[in-house]
């Protein structure tokens, strides 16, 4: 059985043709499978026209190390830096009380020097403020983790390059979200606006000018220093579901992105949110790492 060709977010390997003749592989993510093919390799995006491939395939996904992990990591906490936030011992503490919602109260290992036999300053932190300490635990960052239980909203972080298609100009971009977005969203202005980068907050227009689908685009630094354009609180009204308004968010959250500066992207979708998991994947996503929630007794 043939297998199905790749599609935008894989990782393939191109030979091609080079004016000598003689011929050169490259190796990196599919950012398009047009003409010409691009492929996005250590952050440039090389144009390879179909006429000089002599073949592409699939190839397995490049292993991502713990330190890449802990790097996003960053990037991810400094887009949801909550109400308060402190580094106690290698864990970044935030919390926003009386806000529910697993990110807006939770410690998040991103120093190596971080370990769960280390908690004693993190259990101070969260007694000071009346919350349980919860922490979030992303794969292979800390001896032990895969130990405890239960565990809770175990989520995916998927990646992709930014840019893609110019949006279509249906999706609106503010700096501030209004209460509409807030509303159609379900968010905490305190947790969405609060954000160690910058933030951009998309919505599409219904009839009456109010949002039907909406979404948030924070361009933050991971501990490279690179700019990441993270996409959440993705909300699309009711009666206006199946009918391609995320995919118009997403790309246009996308292309937003590489305008901010950011060459790629990242998403959260839950491991029980089925049709979500297909959607981004459907839009060249690829998965980078995983993580889920911890309560500490």
């Amino acid at each position: 059985m043939t297998p199905p060709p790749p599609r935008p977010g894989d990782r393939v390997v191109v030979r091609r043709l080079l004016p000598s003749g003689q011929a050169s592989d490259v190796i990196g993510t599919l950012v398009s499978d047009g003409e010409p093919l691009v492929v996005e390799r250590d952050g440039d995006r090389i144009m390879v026209p179909r006429a000089n491939i002599v073949a592409y395939k699939r190839v397995p996904p490049k292993p991502v190390r713990a330190s890449e992990i802990r790097s996003l990591d960053l990037a991810r906490a400094r887009s949801w830096w909550s109400v308060e936030r402190e580094w106690i011992d290698g864990w970044l503490c935030r919390a926003a009380p009386g806000i529910a919602g697993n990110r807006a109260s939770c410690a998040a290992p991103l120093h190596p020097d971080a370990s769960l036999e280390h908690l004693a300053g993190v259990r101070a932190w969260y007694a000071a403020r009346d919350l349980p300490v919860h922490l979030t635990l992303s794969d292979r960052l800390l001896r032990g983790a895969r130990d405890l239980s239960p565990v809770v909203q175990p989520t995916d972080v998927l990646v992709a390059p930014s840019g893609g298609p110019a949006p279509d100009g249906t999706v609106e971009f503010s700096d501030d979200p209004s209460a509409a977005w807030l509303r159609i969203t379900g968010t905490a202005e305190a947790l969405v606006t609060s954000i160690d980068g910058r933030a951009r907050f998309a919505s599409v227009p219904g009839p009456d000018g109010a949002p039907i689908a909406a979404g948030r685009l924070a361009i933050t630094a991971d501990a490279a220093g690179n700019a990441w354009g993270g996409l959440g609180s993705m909300a699309v009204a009711p009666e206006y579901r199946r009918q391609g308004l995320a995919s118009r968010l997403v790309r246009a959250l996308r292309a937003e992105a590489r305008r901010e500066g950011a060459d790629r992207v990242f998403l959260e979708v839950t491991h029980e949110n089925a049709g979500a998991q297909a959607l981004y994947r459907s839009l060249g996503f690829t998965p980078h790492h995983g993580y889920h929630y911890w309560t500490a007794p």
